[in-house]
């Protein structure tokens, strides 16, 4: 007899003879009739059906119980006839790719470069009288140089050694200090024009710092660097050259990098000089080397002074912002 499928199972249709007549019986119990058209009777259907009432019958209960018990003795499910999207196979080598959400960076603060500036500037104006005092000392070495020839008093020569090593020591202290406050300045308004003008310079912050410490790069990356802060200081950081030139870092600079080339020129010119004739030119080259220092200082008083406005006056009026870069 061929086989049915009811409600999720297979369920054999077995028939007997009655009188003659063909009587359906109960797939579940075997005992009970059924309703032609039926498999199972009332009270085995909640075997086959849960939701149904629940079948007393003890061989319905058996052979429920036999078909939880073994699992590879009762009939096999109905095959799953849905269709589904076919799925591609991952490609080789390639794995799924998590983005790790971006770190907040680092909020860049308007600081003030006033007090810096004037530190700078007092600072400056003390080399400038450091170079004076160590001109004055060089024309005391002169004086007796030209006496050379009649002669001099031992006097004389120490009061000229102790003024060179007196006014070398000032100026060696006046340097160092000087230096390390205008860098520290500097970096200070490199960081302000992050956020008068956030993106649009070129070199980091840190080269603020060390550009002054690389050779030979060192007579222009200070000086580059300058020009983008003097830009971004002004009160249309993106408005062409002639808005606000930077003329004045330029004269700075150019006054700057000659005093400092000039100088070493002069104090090597100086260290070889061995008669008095050589050191009389040495010194002559010595005094244009303070006048040129001088000139030099007083060039880089006037560009703290007029930067450090330029960036006061814009967070004056609210040109700054805090952003993170």
């Amino acid at each position: 007899m061929p086989s049915r499928r009811l409600l999720g199972r297979g369920v054999s249709l077995i028939r007997s003879s009655v009188g003659g007549h063909s009587v359906m019986l109960c797939s579940g119990c075997r005992e009970n009739t059924v309703a032609a058209g039926e498999d199972i009777c009332a009270r085995c259907l909640p075997a086959a059906d849960p939701s149904a009432p629940a079948c007393s019958h003890p061989a319905a209960v058996g052979a429920s119980q036999q078909a939880a018990s073994d699992p590879a003795a009762s009939p096999p499910a109905a095959a799953d006839t849905r269709v589904r999207a076919p799925q591609a196979p991952p490609a080789p080598g390639l794995r799924p790719v998590v983005q790790a959400p971006v770190a907040p960076g680092p909020l860049s603060v308007l600081r003030s470069p006033v007090g810096l500036g004037h530190a700078v500037s007092v600072l400056l104006l003390l080399v400038a009288v450091g170079e004076i005092a160590a001109a004055v000392a060089a024309l005391n070495l002169r004086r007796l140089m030209e006496l050379a020839a009649v002669g001099y008093s031992e006097e004389d020569a120490e009061l000229a050694d102790r003024l060179l090593l007196i006014t070398s020591v000032f100026q060696v202290a006046l340097y160092v200090a000087t230096v390390v406050v205008f860098i520290v300045w500097f970096h200070r308004v490199r960081s302000n024009a992050d956020v008068f003008a956030p993106g649009t310079l070129e070199r980091g912050r840190g080269w603020a710092i060390g550009g002054w410490f690389v050779p030979v790069a060192g007579l222009w990356i200070p000086r580059g660097i300058a020009v983008e802060v003097w830009r971004a200081s002004r009160t249309d950081p993106f408005a062409p050259d002639r808005h606000e030139p930077h003329t004045l870092v330029n004269v700075w600079w150019v006054g700057f990098v000659v005093a400092t080339v000039f100088t070493r020129y002069a104090d090597r010119a100086y260290d070889d000089a061995g008669t008095p004739e050589q050191i009389i030119s040495a010194v002559d080259r010595l005094l244009v080397g303070n006048g040129l220092q001088i000139v030099a200082a007083v060039l880089a008083v006037l560009f703290v002074r007029r930067l450090t406005h330029m960036q006061h006056t814009n967070a004056s009026k609210g040109a700054g912002r805090t952003v993170a870069v």
